[in-house]
């Protein structure tokens, strides 16, 4: 079995499926396995959950900072800001059957364990999280977070370094997927071909429909599915603001004693359709941003060219949907109301992007961008069935944010390791090898 794709998916899926001995499992990275983390050979980057890491990015066709995802064994999970937060139970619910919240429930906890979450306490707060905690009360999510100490503790560590030992078990880092054989139990990449015998594929929302694409399966190829269509993102828009003094002495203050988190709070709005999203960085650069959670509008993924090597097509599709401004417009007169509260009002001196003279909408129309959380490209229903496995094949199957049908009001990373752990749950209860 080959499982293609080291992101968060493909790690889970790895190790869950190696669990049987007598299942042979490959695990193909086009990015790099620095190895366990006991050896010491990862980037501090990568490592230092405090901040963003987009050192191992996959090279886009464009200056598009809303396609990031890192090339790298852990994938996103090796980058992000290790926010741990599961959807509403109508996110999965509408899902339909195999997929409800009830049925999900268990592998997002296992999830959530084998990553090590956490939720910071009330002293490790930075003043600006801490105060827009004050300011929304109730609203605000104290986050949960896959960070030990200061190292964000990505998929690989999670559910690869324990399984490496295994004999049945291959990773092979710097390996680029061009396509897979359909029907043939083939993969093929840069380096030469790989008998599998029966195929997962696990790169991701941008990855997987491009080794499909590739493969001649998609809209009018030999195997006609909506490959790639149906891309859904939280799409939002940001802010920053000038610190006051005080801001900057607390901040100060704070340091000497404690790390500070990019990321710790998340505020609920708009009836919990709406995210604001305060964040602190070097430097003490105070910012926020809107996204909207359960966005209408959509994209496609399409190939450059088909040489794998070749930046994907990727047209996300912003704000095609008018219903995406007005929820943005509401959320950014909901975000400067609560900057401008008494909780808020000795952090933040003045707004500096864009500007408090730019009206909300025309800057929801100029700034809009990603979070970061693909879905729905390969969905269950459209283009894989309830089990993950491709329409009209019986060797290929995906297990990623790919197969999402809709998106879930929530970062989407511990989604991800649950849906891969629910395919392997299937897999492994059909006996398939």
């Amino acid at each position: 079995m080959v499982v293609v794709g080291g992101g968060t998916a493909g790690c889970v899926l790895a190790s869950r499926l190696s669990e049987t001995r007598a299942r042979s499992v490959c695990l193909v990275e086009g990015g790099p396995d620095y190895g366990p983390y006991a050896e010491s050979g990862w980037p501090a980057d990568l490592l230092d959950a405090r901040q963003l890491a987009f050192s191992h990015a996959w090279e886009t066709d464009r200056e598009d900072r809303s396609q990031l995802r890192a090339r790298v064994l852990g994938g996103c999970s090796a980058h992000n800001a290790c926010v741990v937060l599961e959807g509403t139970p109508a996110d999965y619910d509408e899902w339909g059957t195999g997929w409800t919240f009830d049925e999900l429930r268990p592998h997002l906890e296992r999830a959530r364990q084998l990553l090590r979450t956490r939720i910071f306490g009330d002293d490790e707060l930075s003043p600006w999280h801490r105060a827009f905690v004050e300011a929304c009360g109730e609203d605000a999510i104290v986050h949960s977070v896959n960070a030990v100490g200061t190292v964000r503790w990505n998929a690989s560590f999670a559910y690869l370094d324990p399984a490496r030992n295994r004999p049945n078990l291959t990773i092979l880092g710097q390996t680029l997927v061009d396509r897979v054989i359909p029907n043939s139990g083939r993969v093929v990449t840069a380096d030469g071909e790989i008998e599998a015998g029966l195929v997962v594929l696990s790169a991701g929302a941008y990855g997987t429909p491009g080794v499909l694409l590739r493969s001649g399966v998609g809209p009018g190829l030999e195997l006609d599915l909506p490959v790639g269509e149906g891309l859904t993102d939280h799409v939002g828009v940001g802010f920053g603001w000038e610190p006051c003094p005080t801001a900057v002495e607390e901040l100060d203050r704070f340091a000497e004693r404690r790390p500070v988190f990019m990321a710790q709070v998340t505020v609920r709005a708009g009836g919990g359709d709406l995210f604001l999203f305060p964040a602190v960085d070097p430097g003490w650069e105070i910012s926020a941003a809107v996204f909207a959670m359960k966005p209408f509008s959509r994209g496609r993924v399409r190939l450059g060219s088909r040489d794998p090597g070749d930046p994907l097509r990727i047209e996300h599709g912003f704000l095609s949907d008018e219903r995406d401004v007005s929820s943005l417009v509401e959320g950014v007169e909901t975000l400067r109301a609560v900057v401008a509260s008494p909780a808020l009002r000795g952090y933040a001196a003045r707004e500096v992007r864009p500007g408090p003279e730019v009206p909300a909408a025309v800057h929801v129309r100029a700034g809009a961008r990603g979070f970061f959380h693909p879905v729905s490209t390969c969905a269950i229903g459209r283009v894989v069935d309830r089990g993950g496995r491709v329409l009209g094949l019986d060797d290929l199957y995906v297990a990623d944010a790919s197969i999402m049908p809709t998106i879930p009001r929530a970062n989407t990373n511990l989604t991800t390791a649950a849906v891969a752990e629910r395919i392997a749950e299937l897999l492994v209860e059909q006996g398939r090898r």
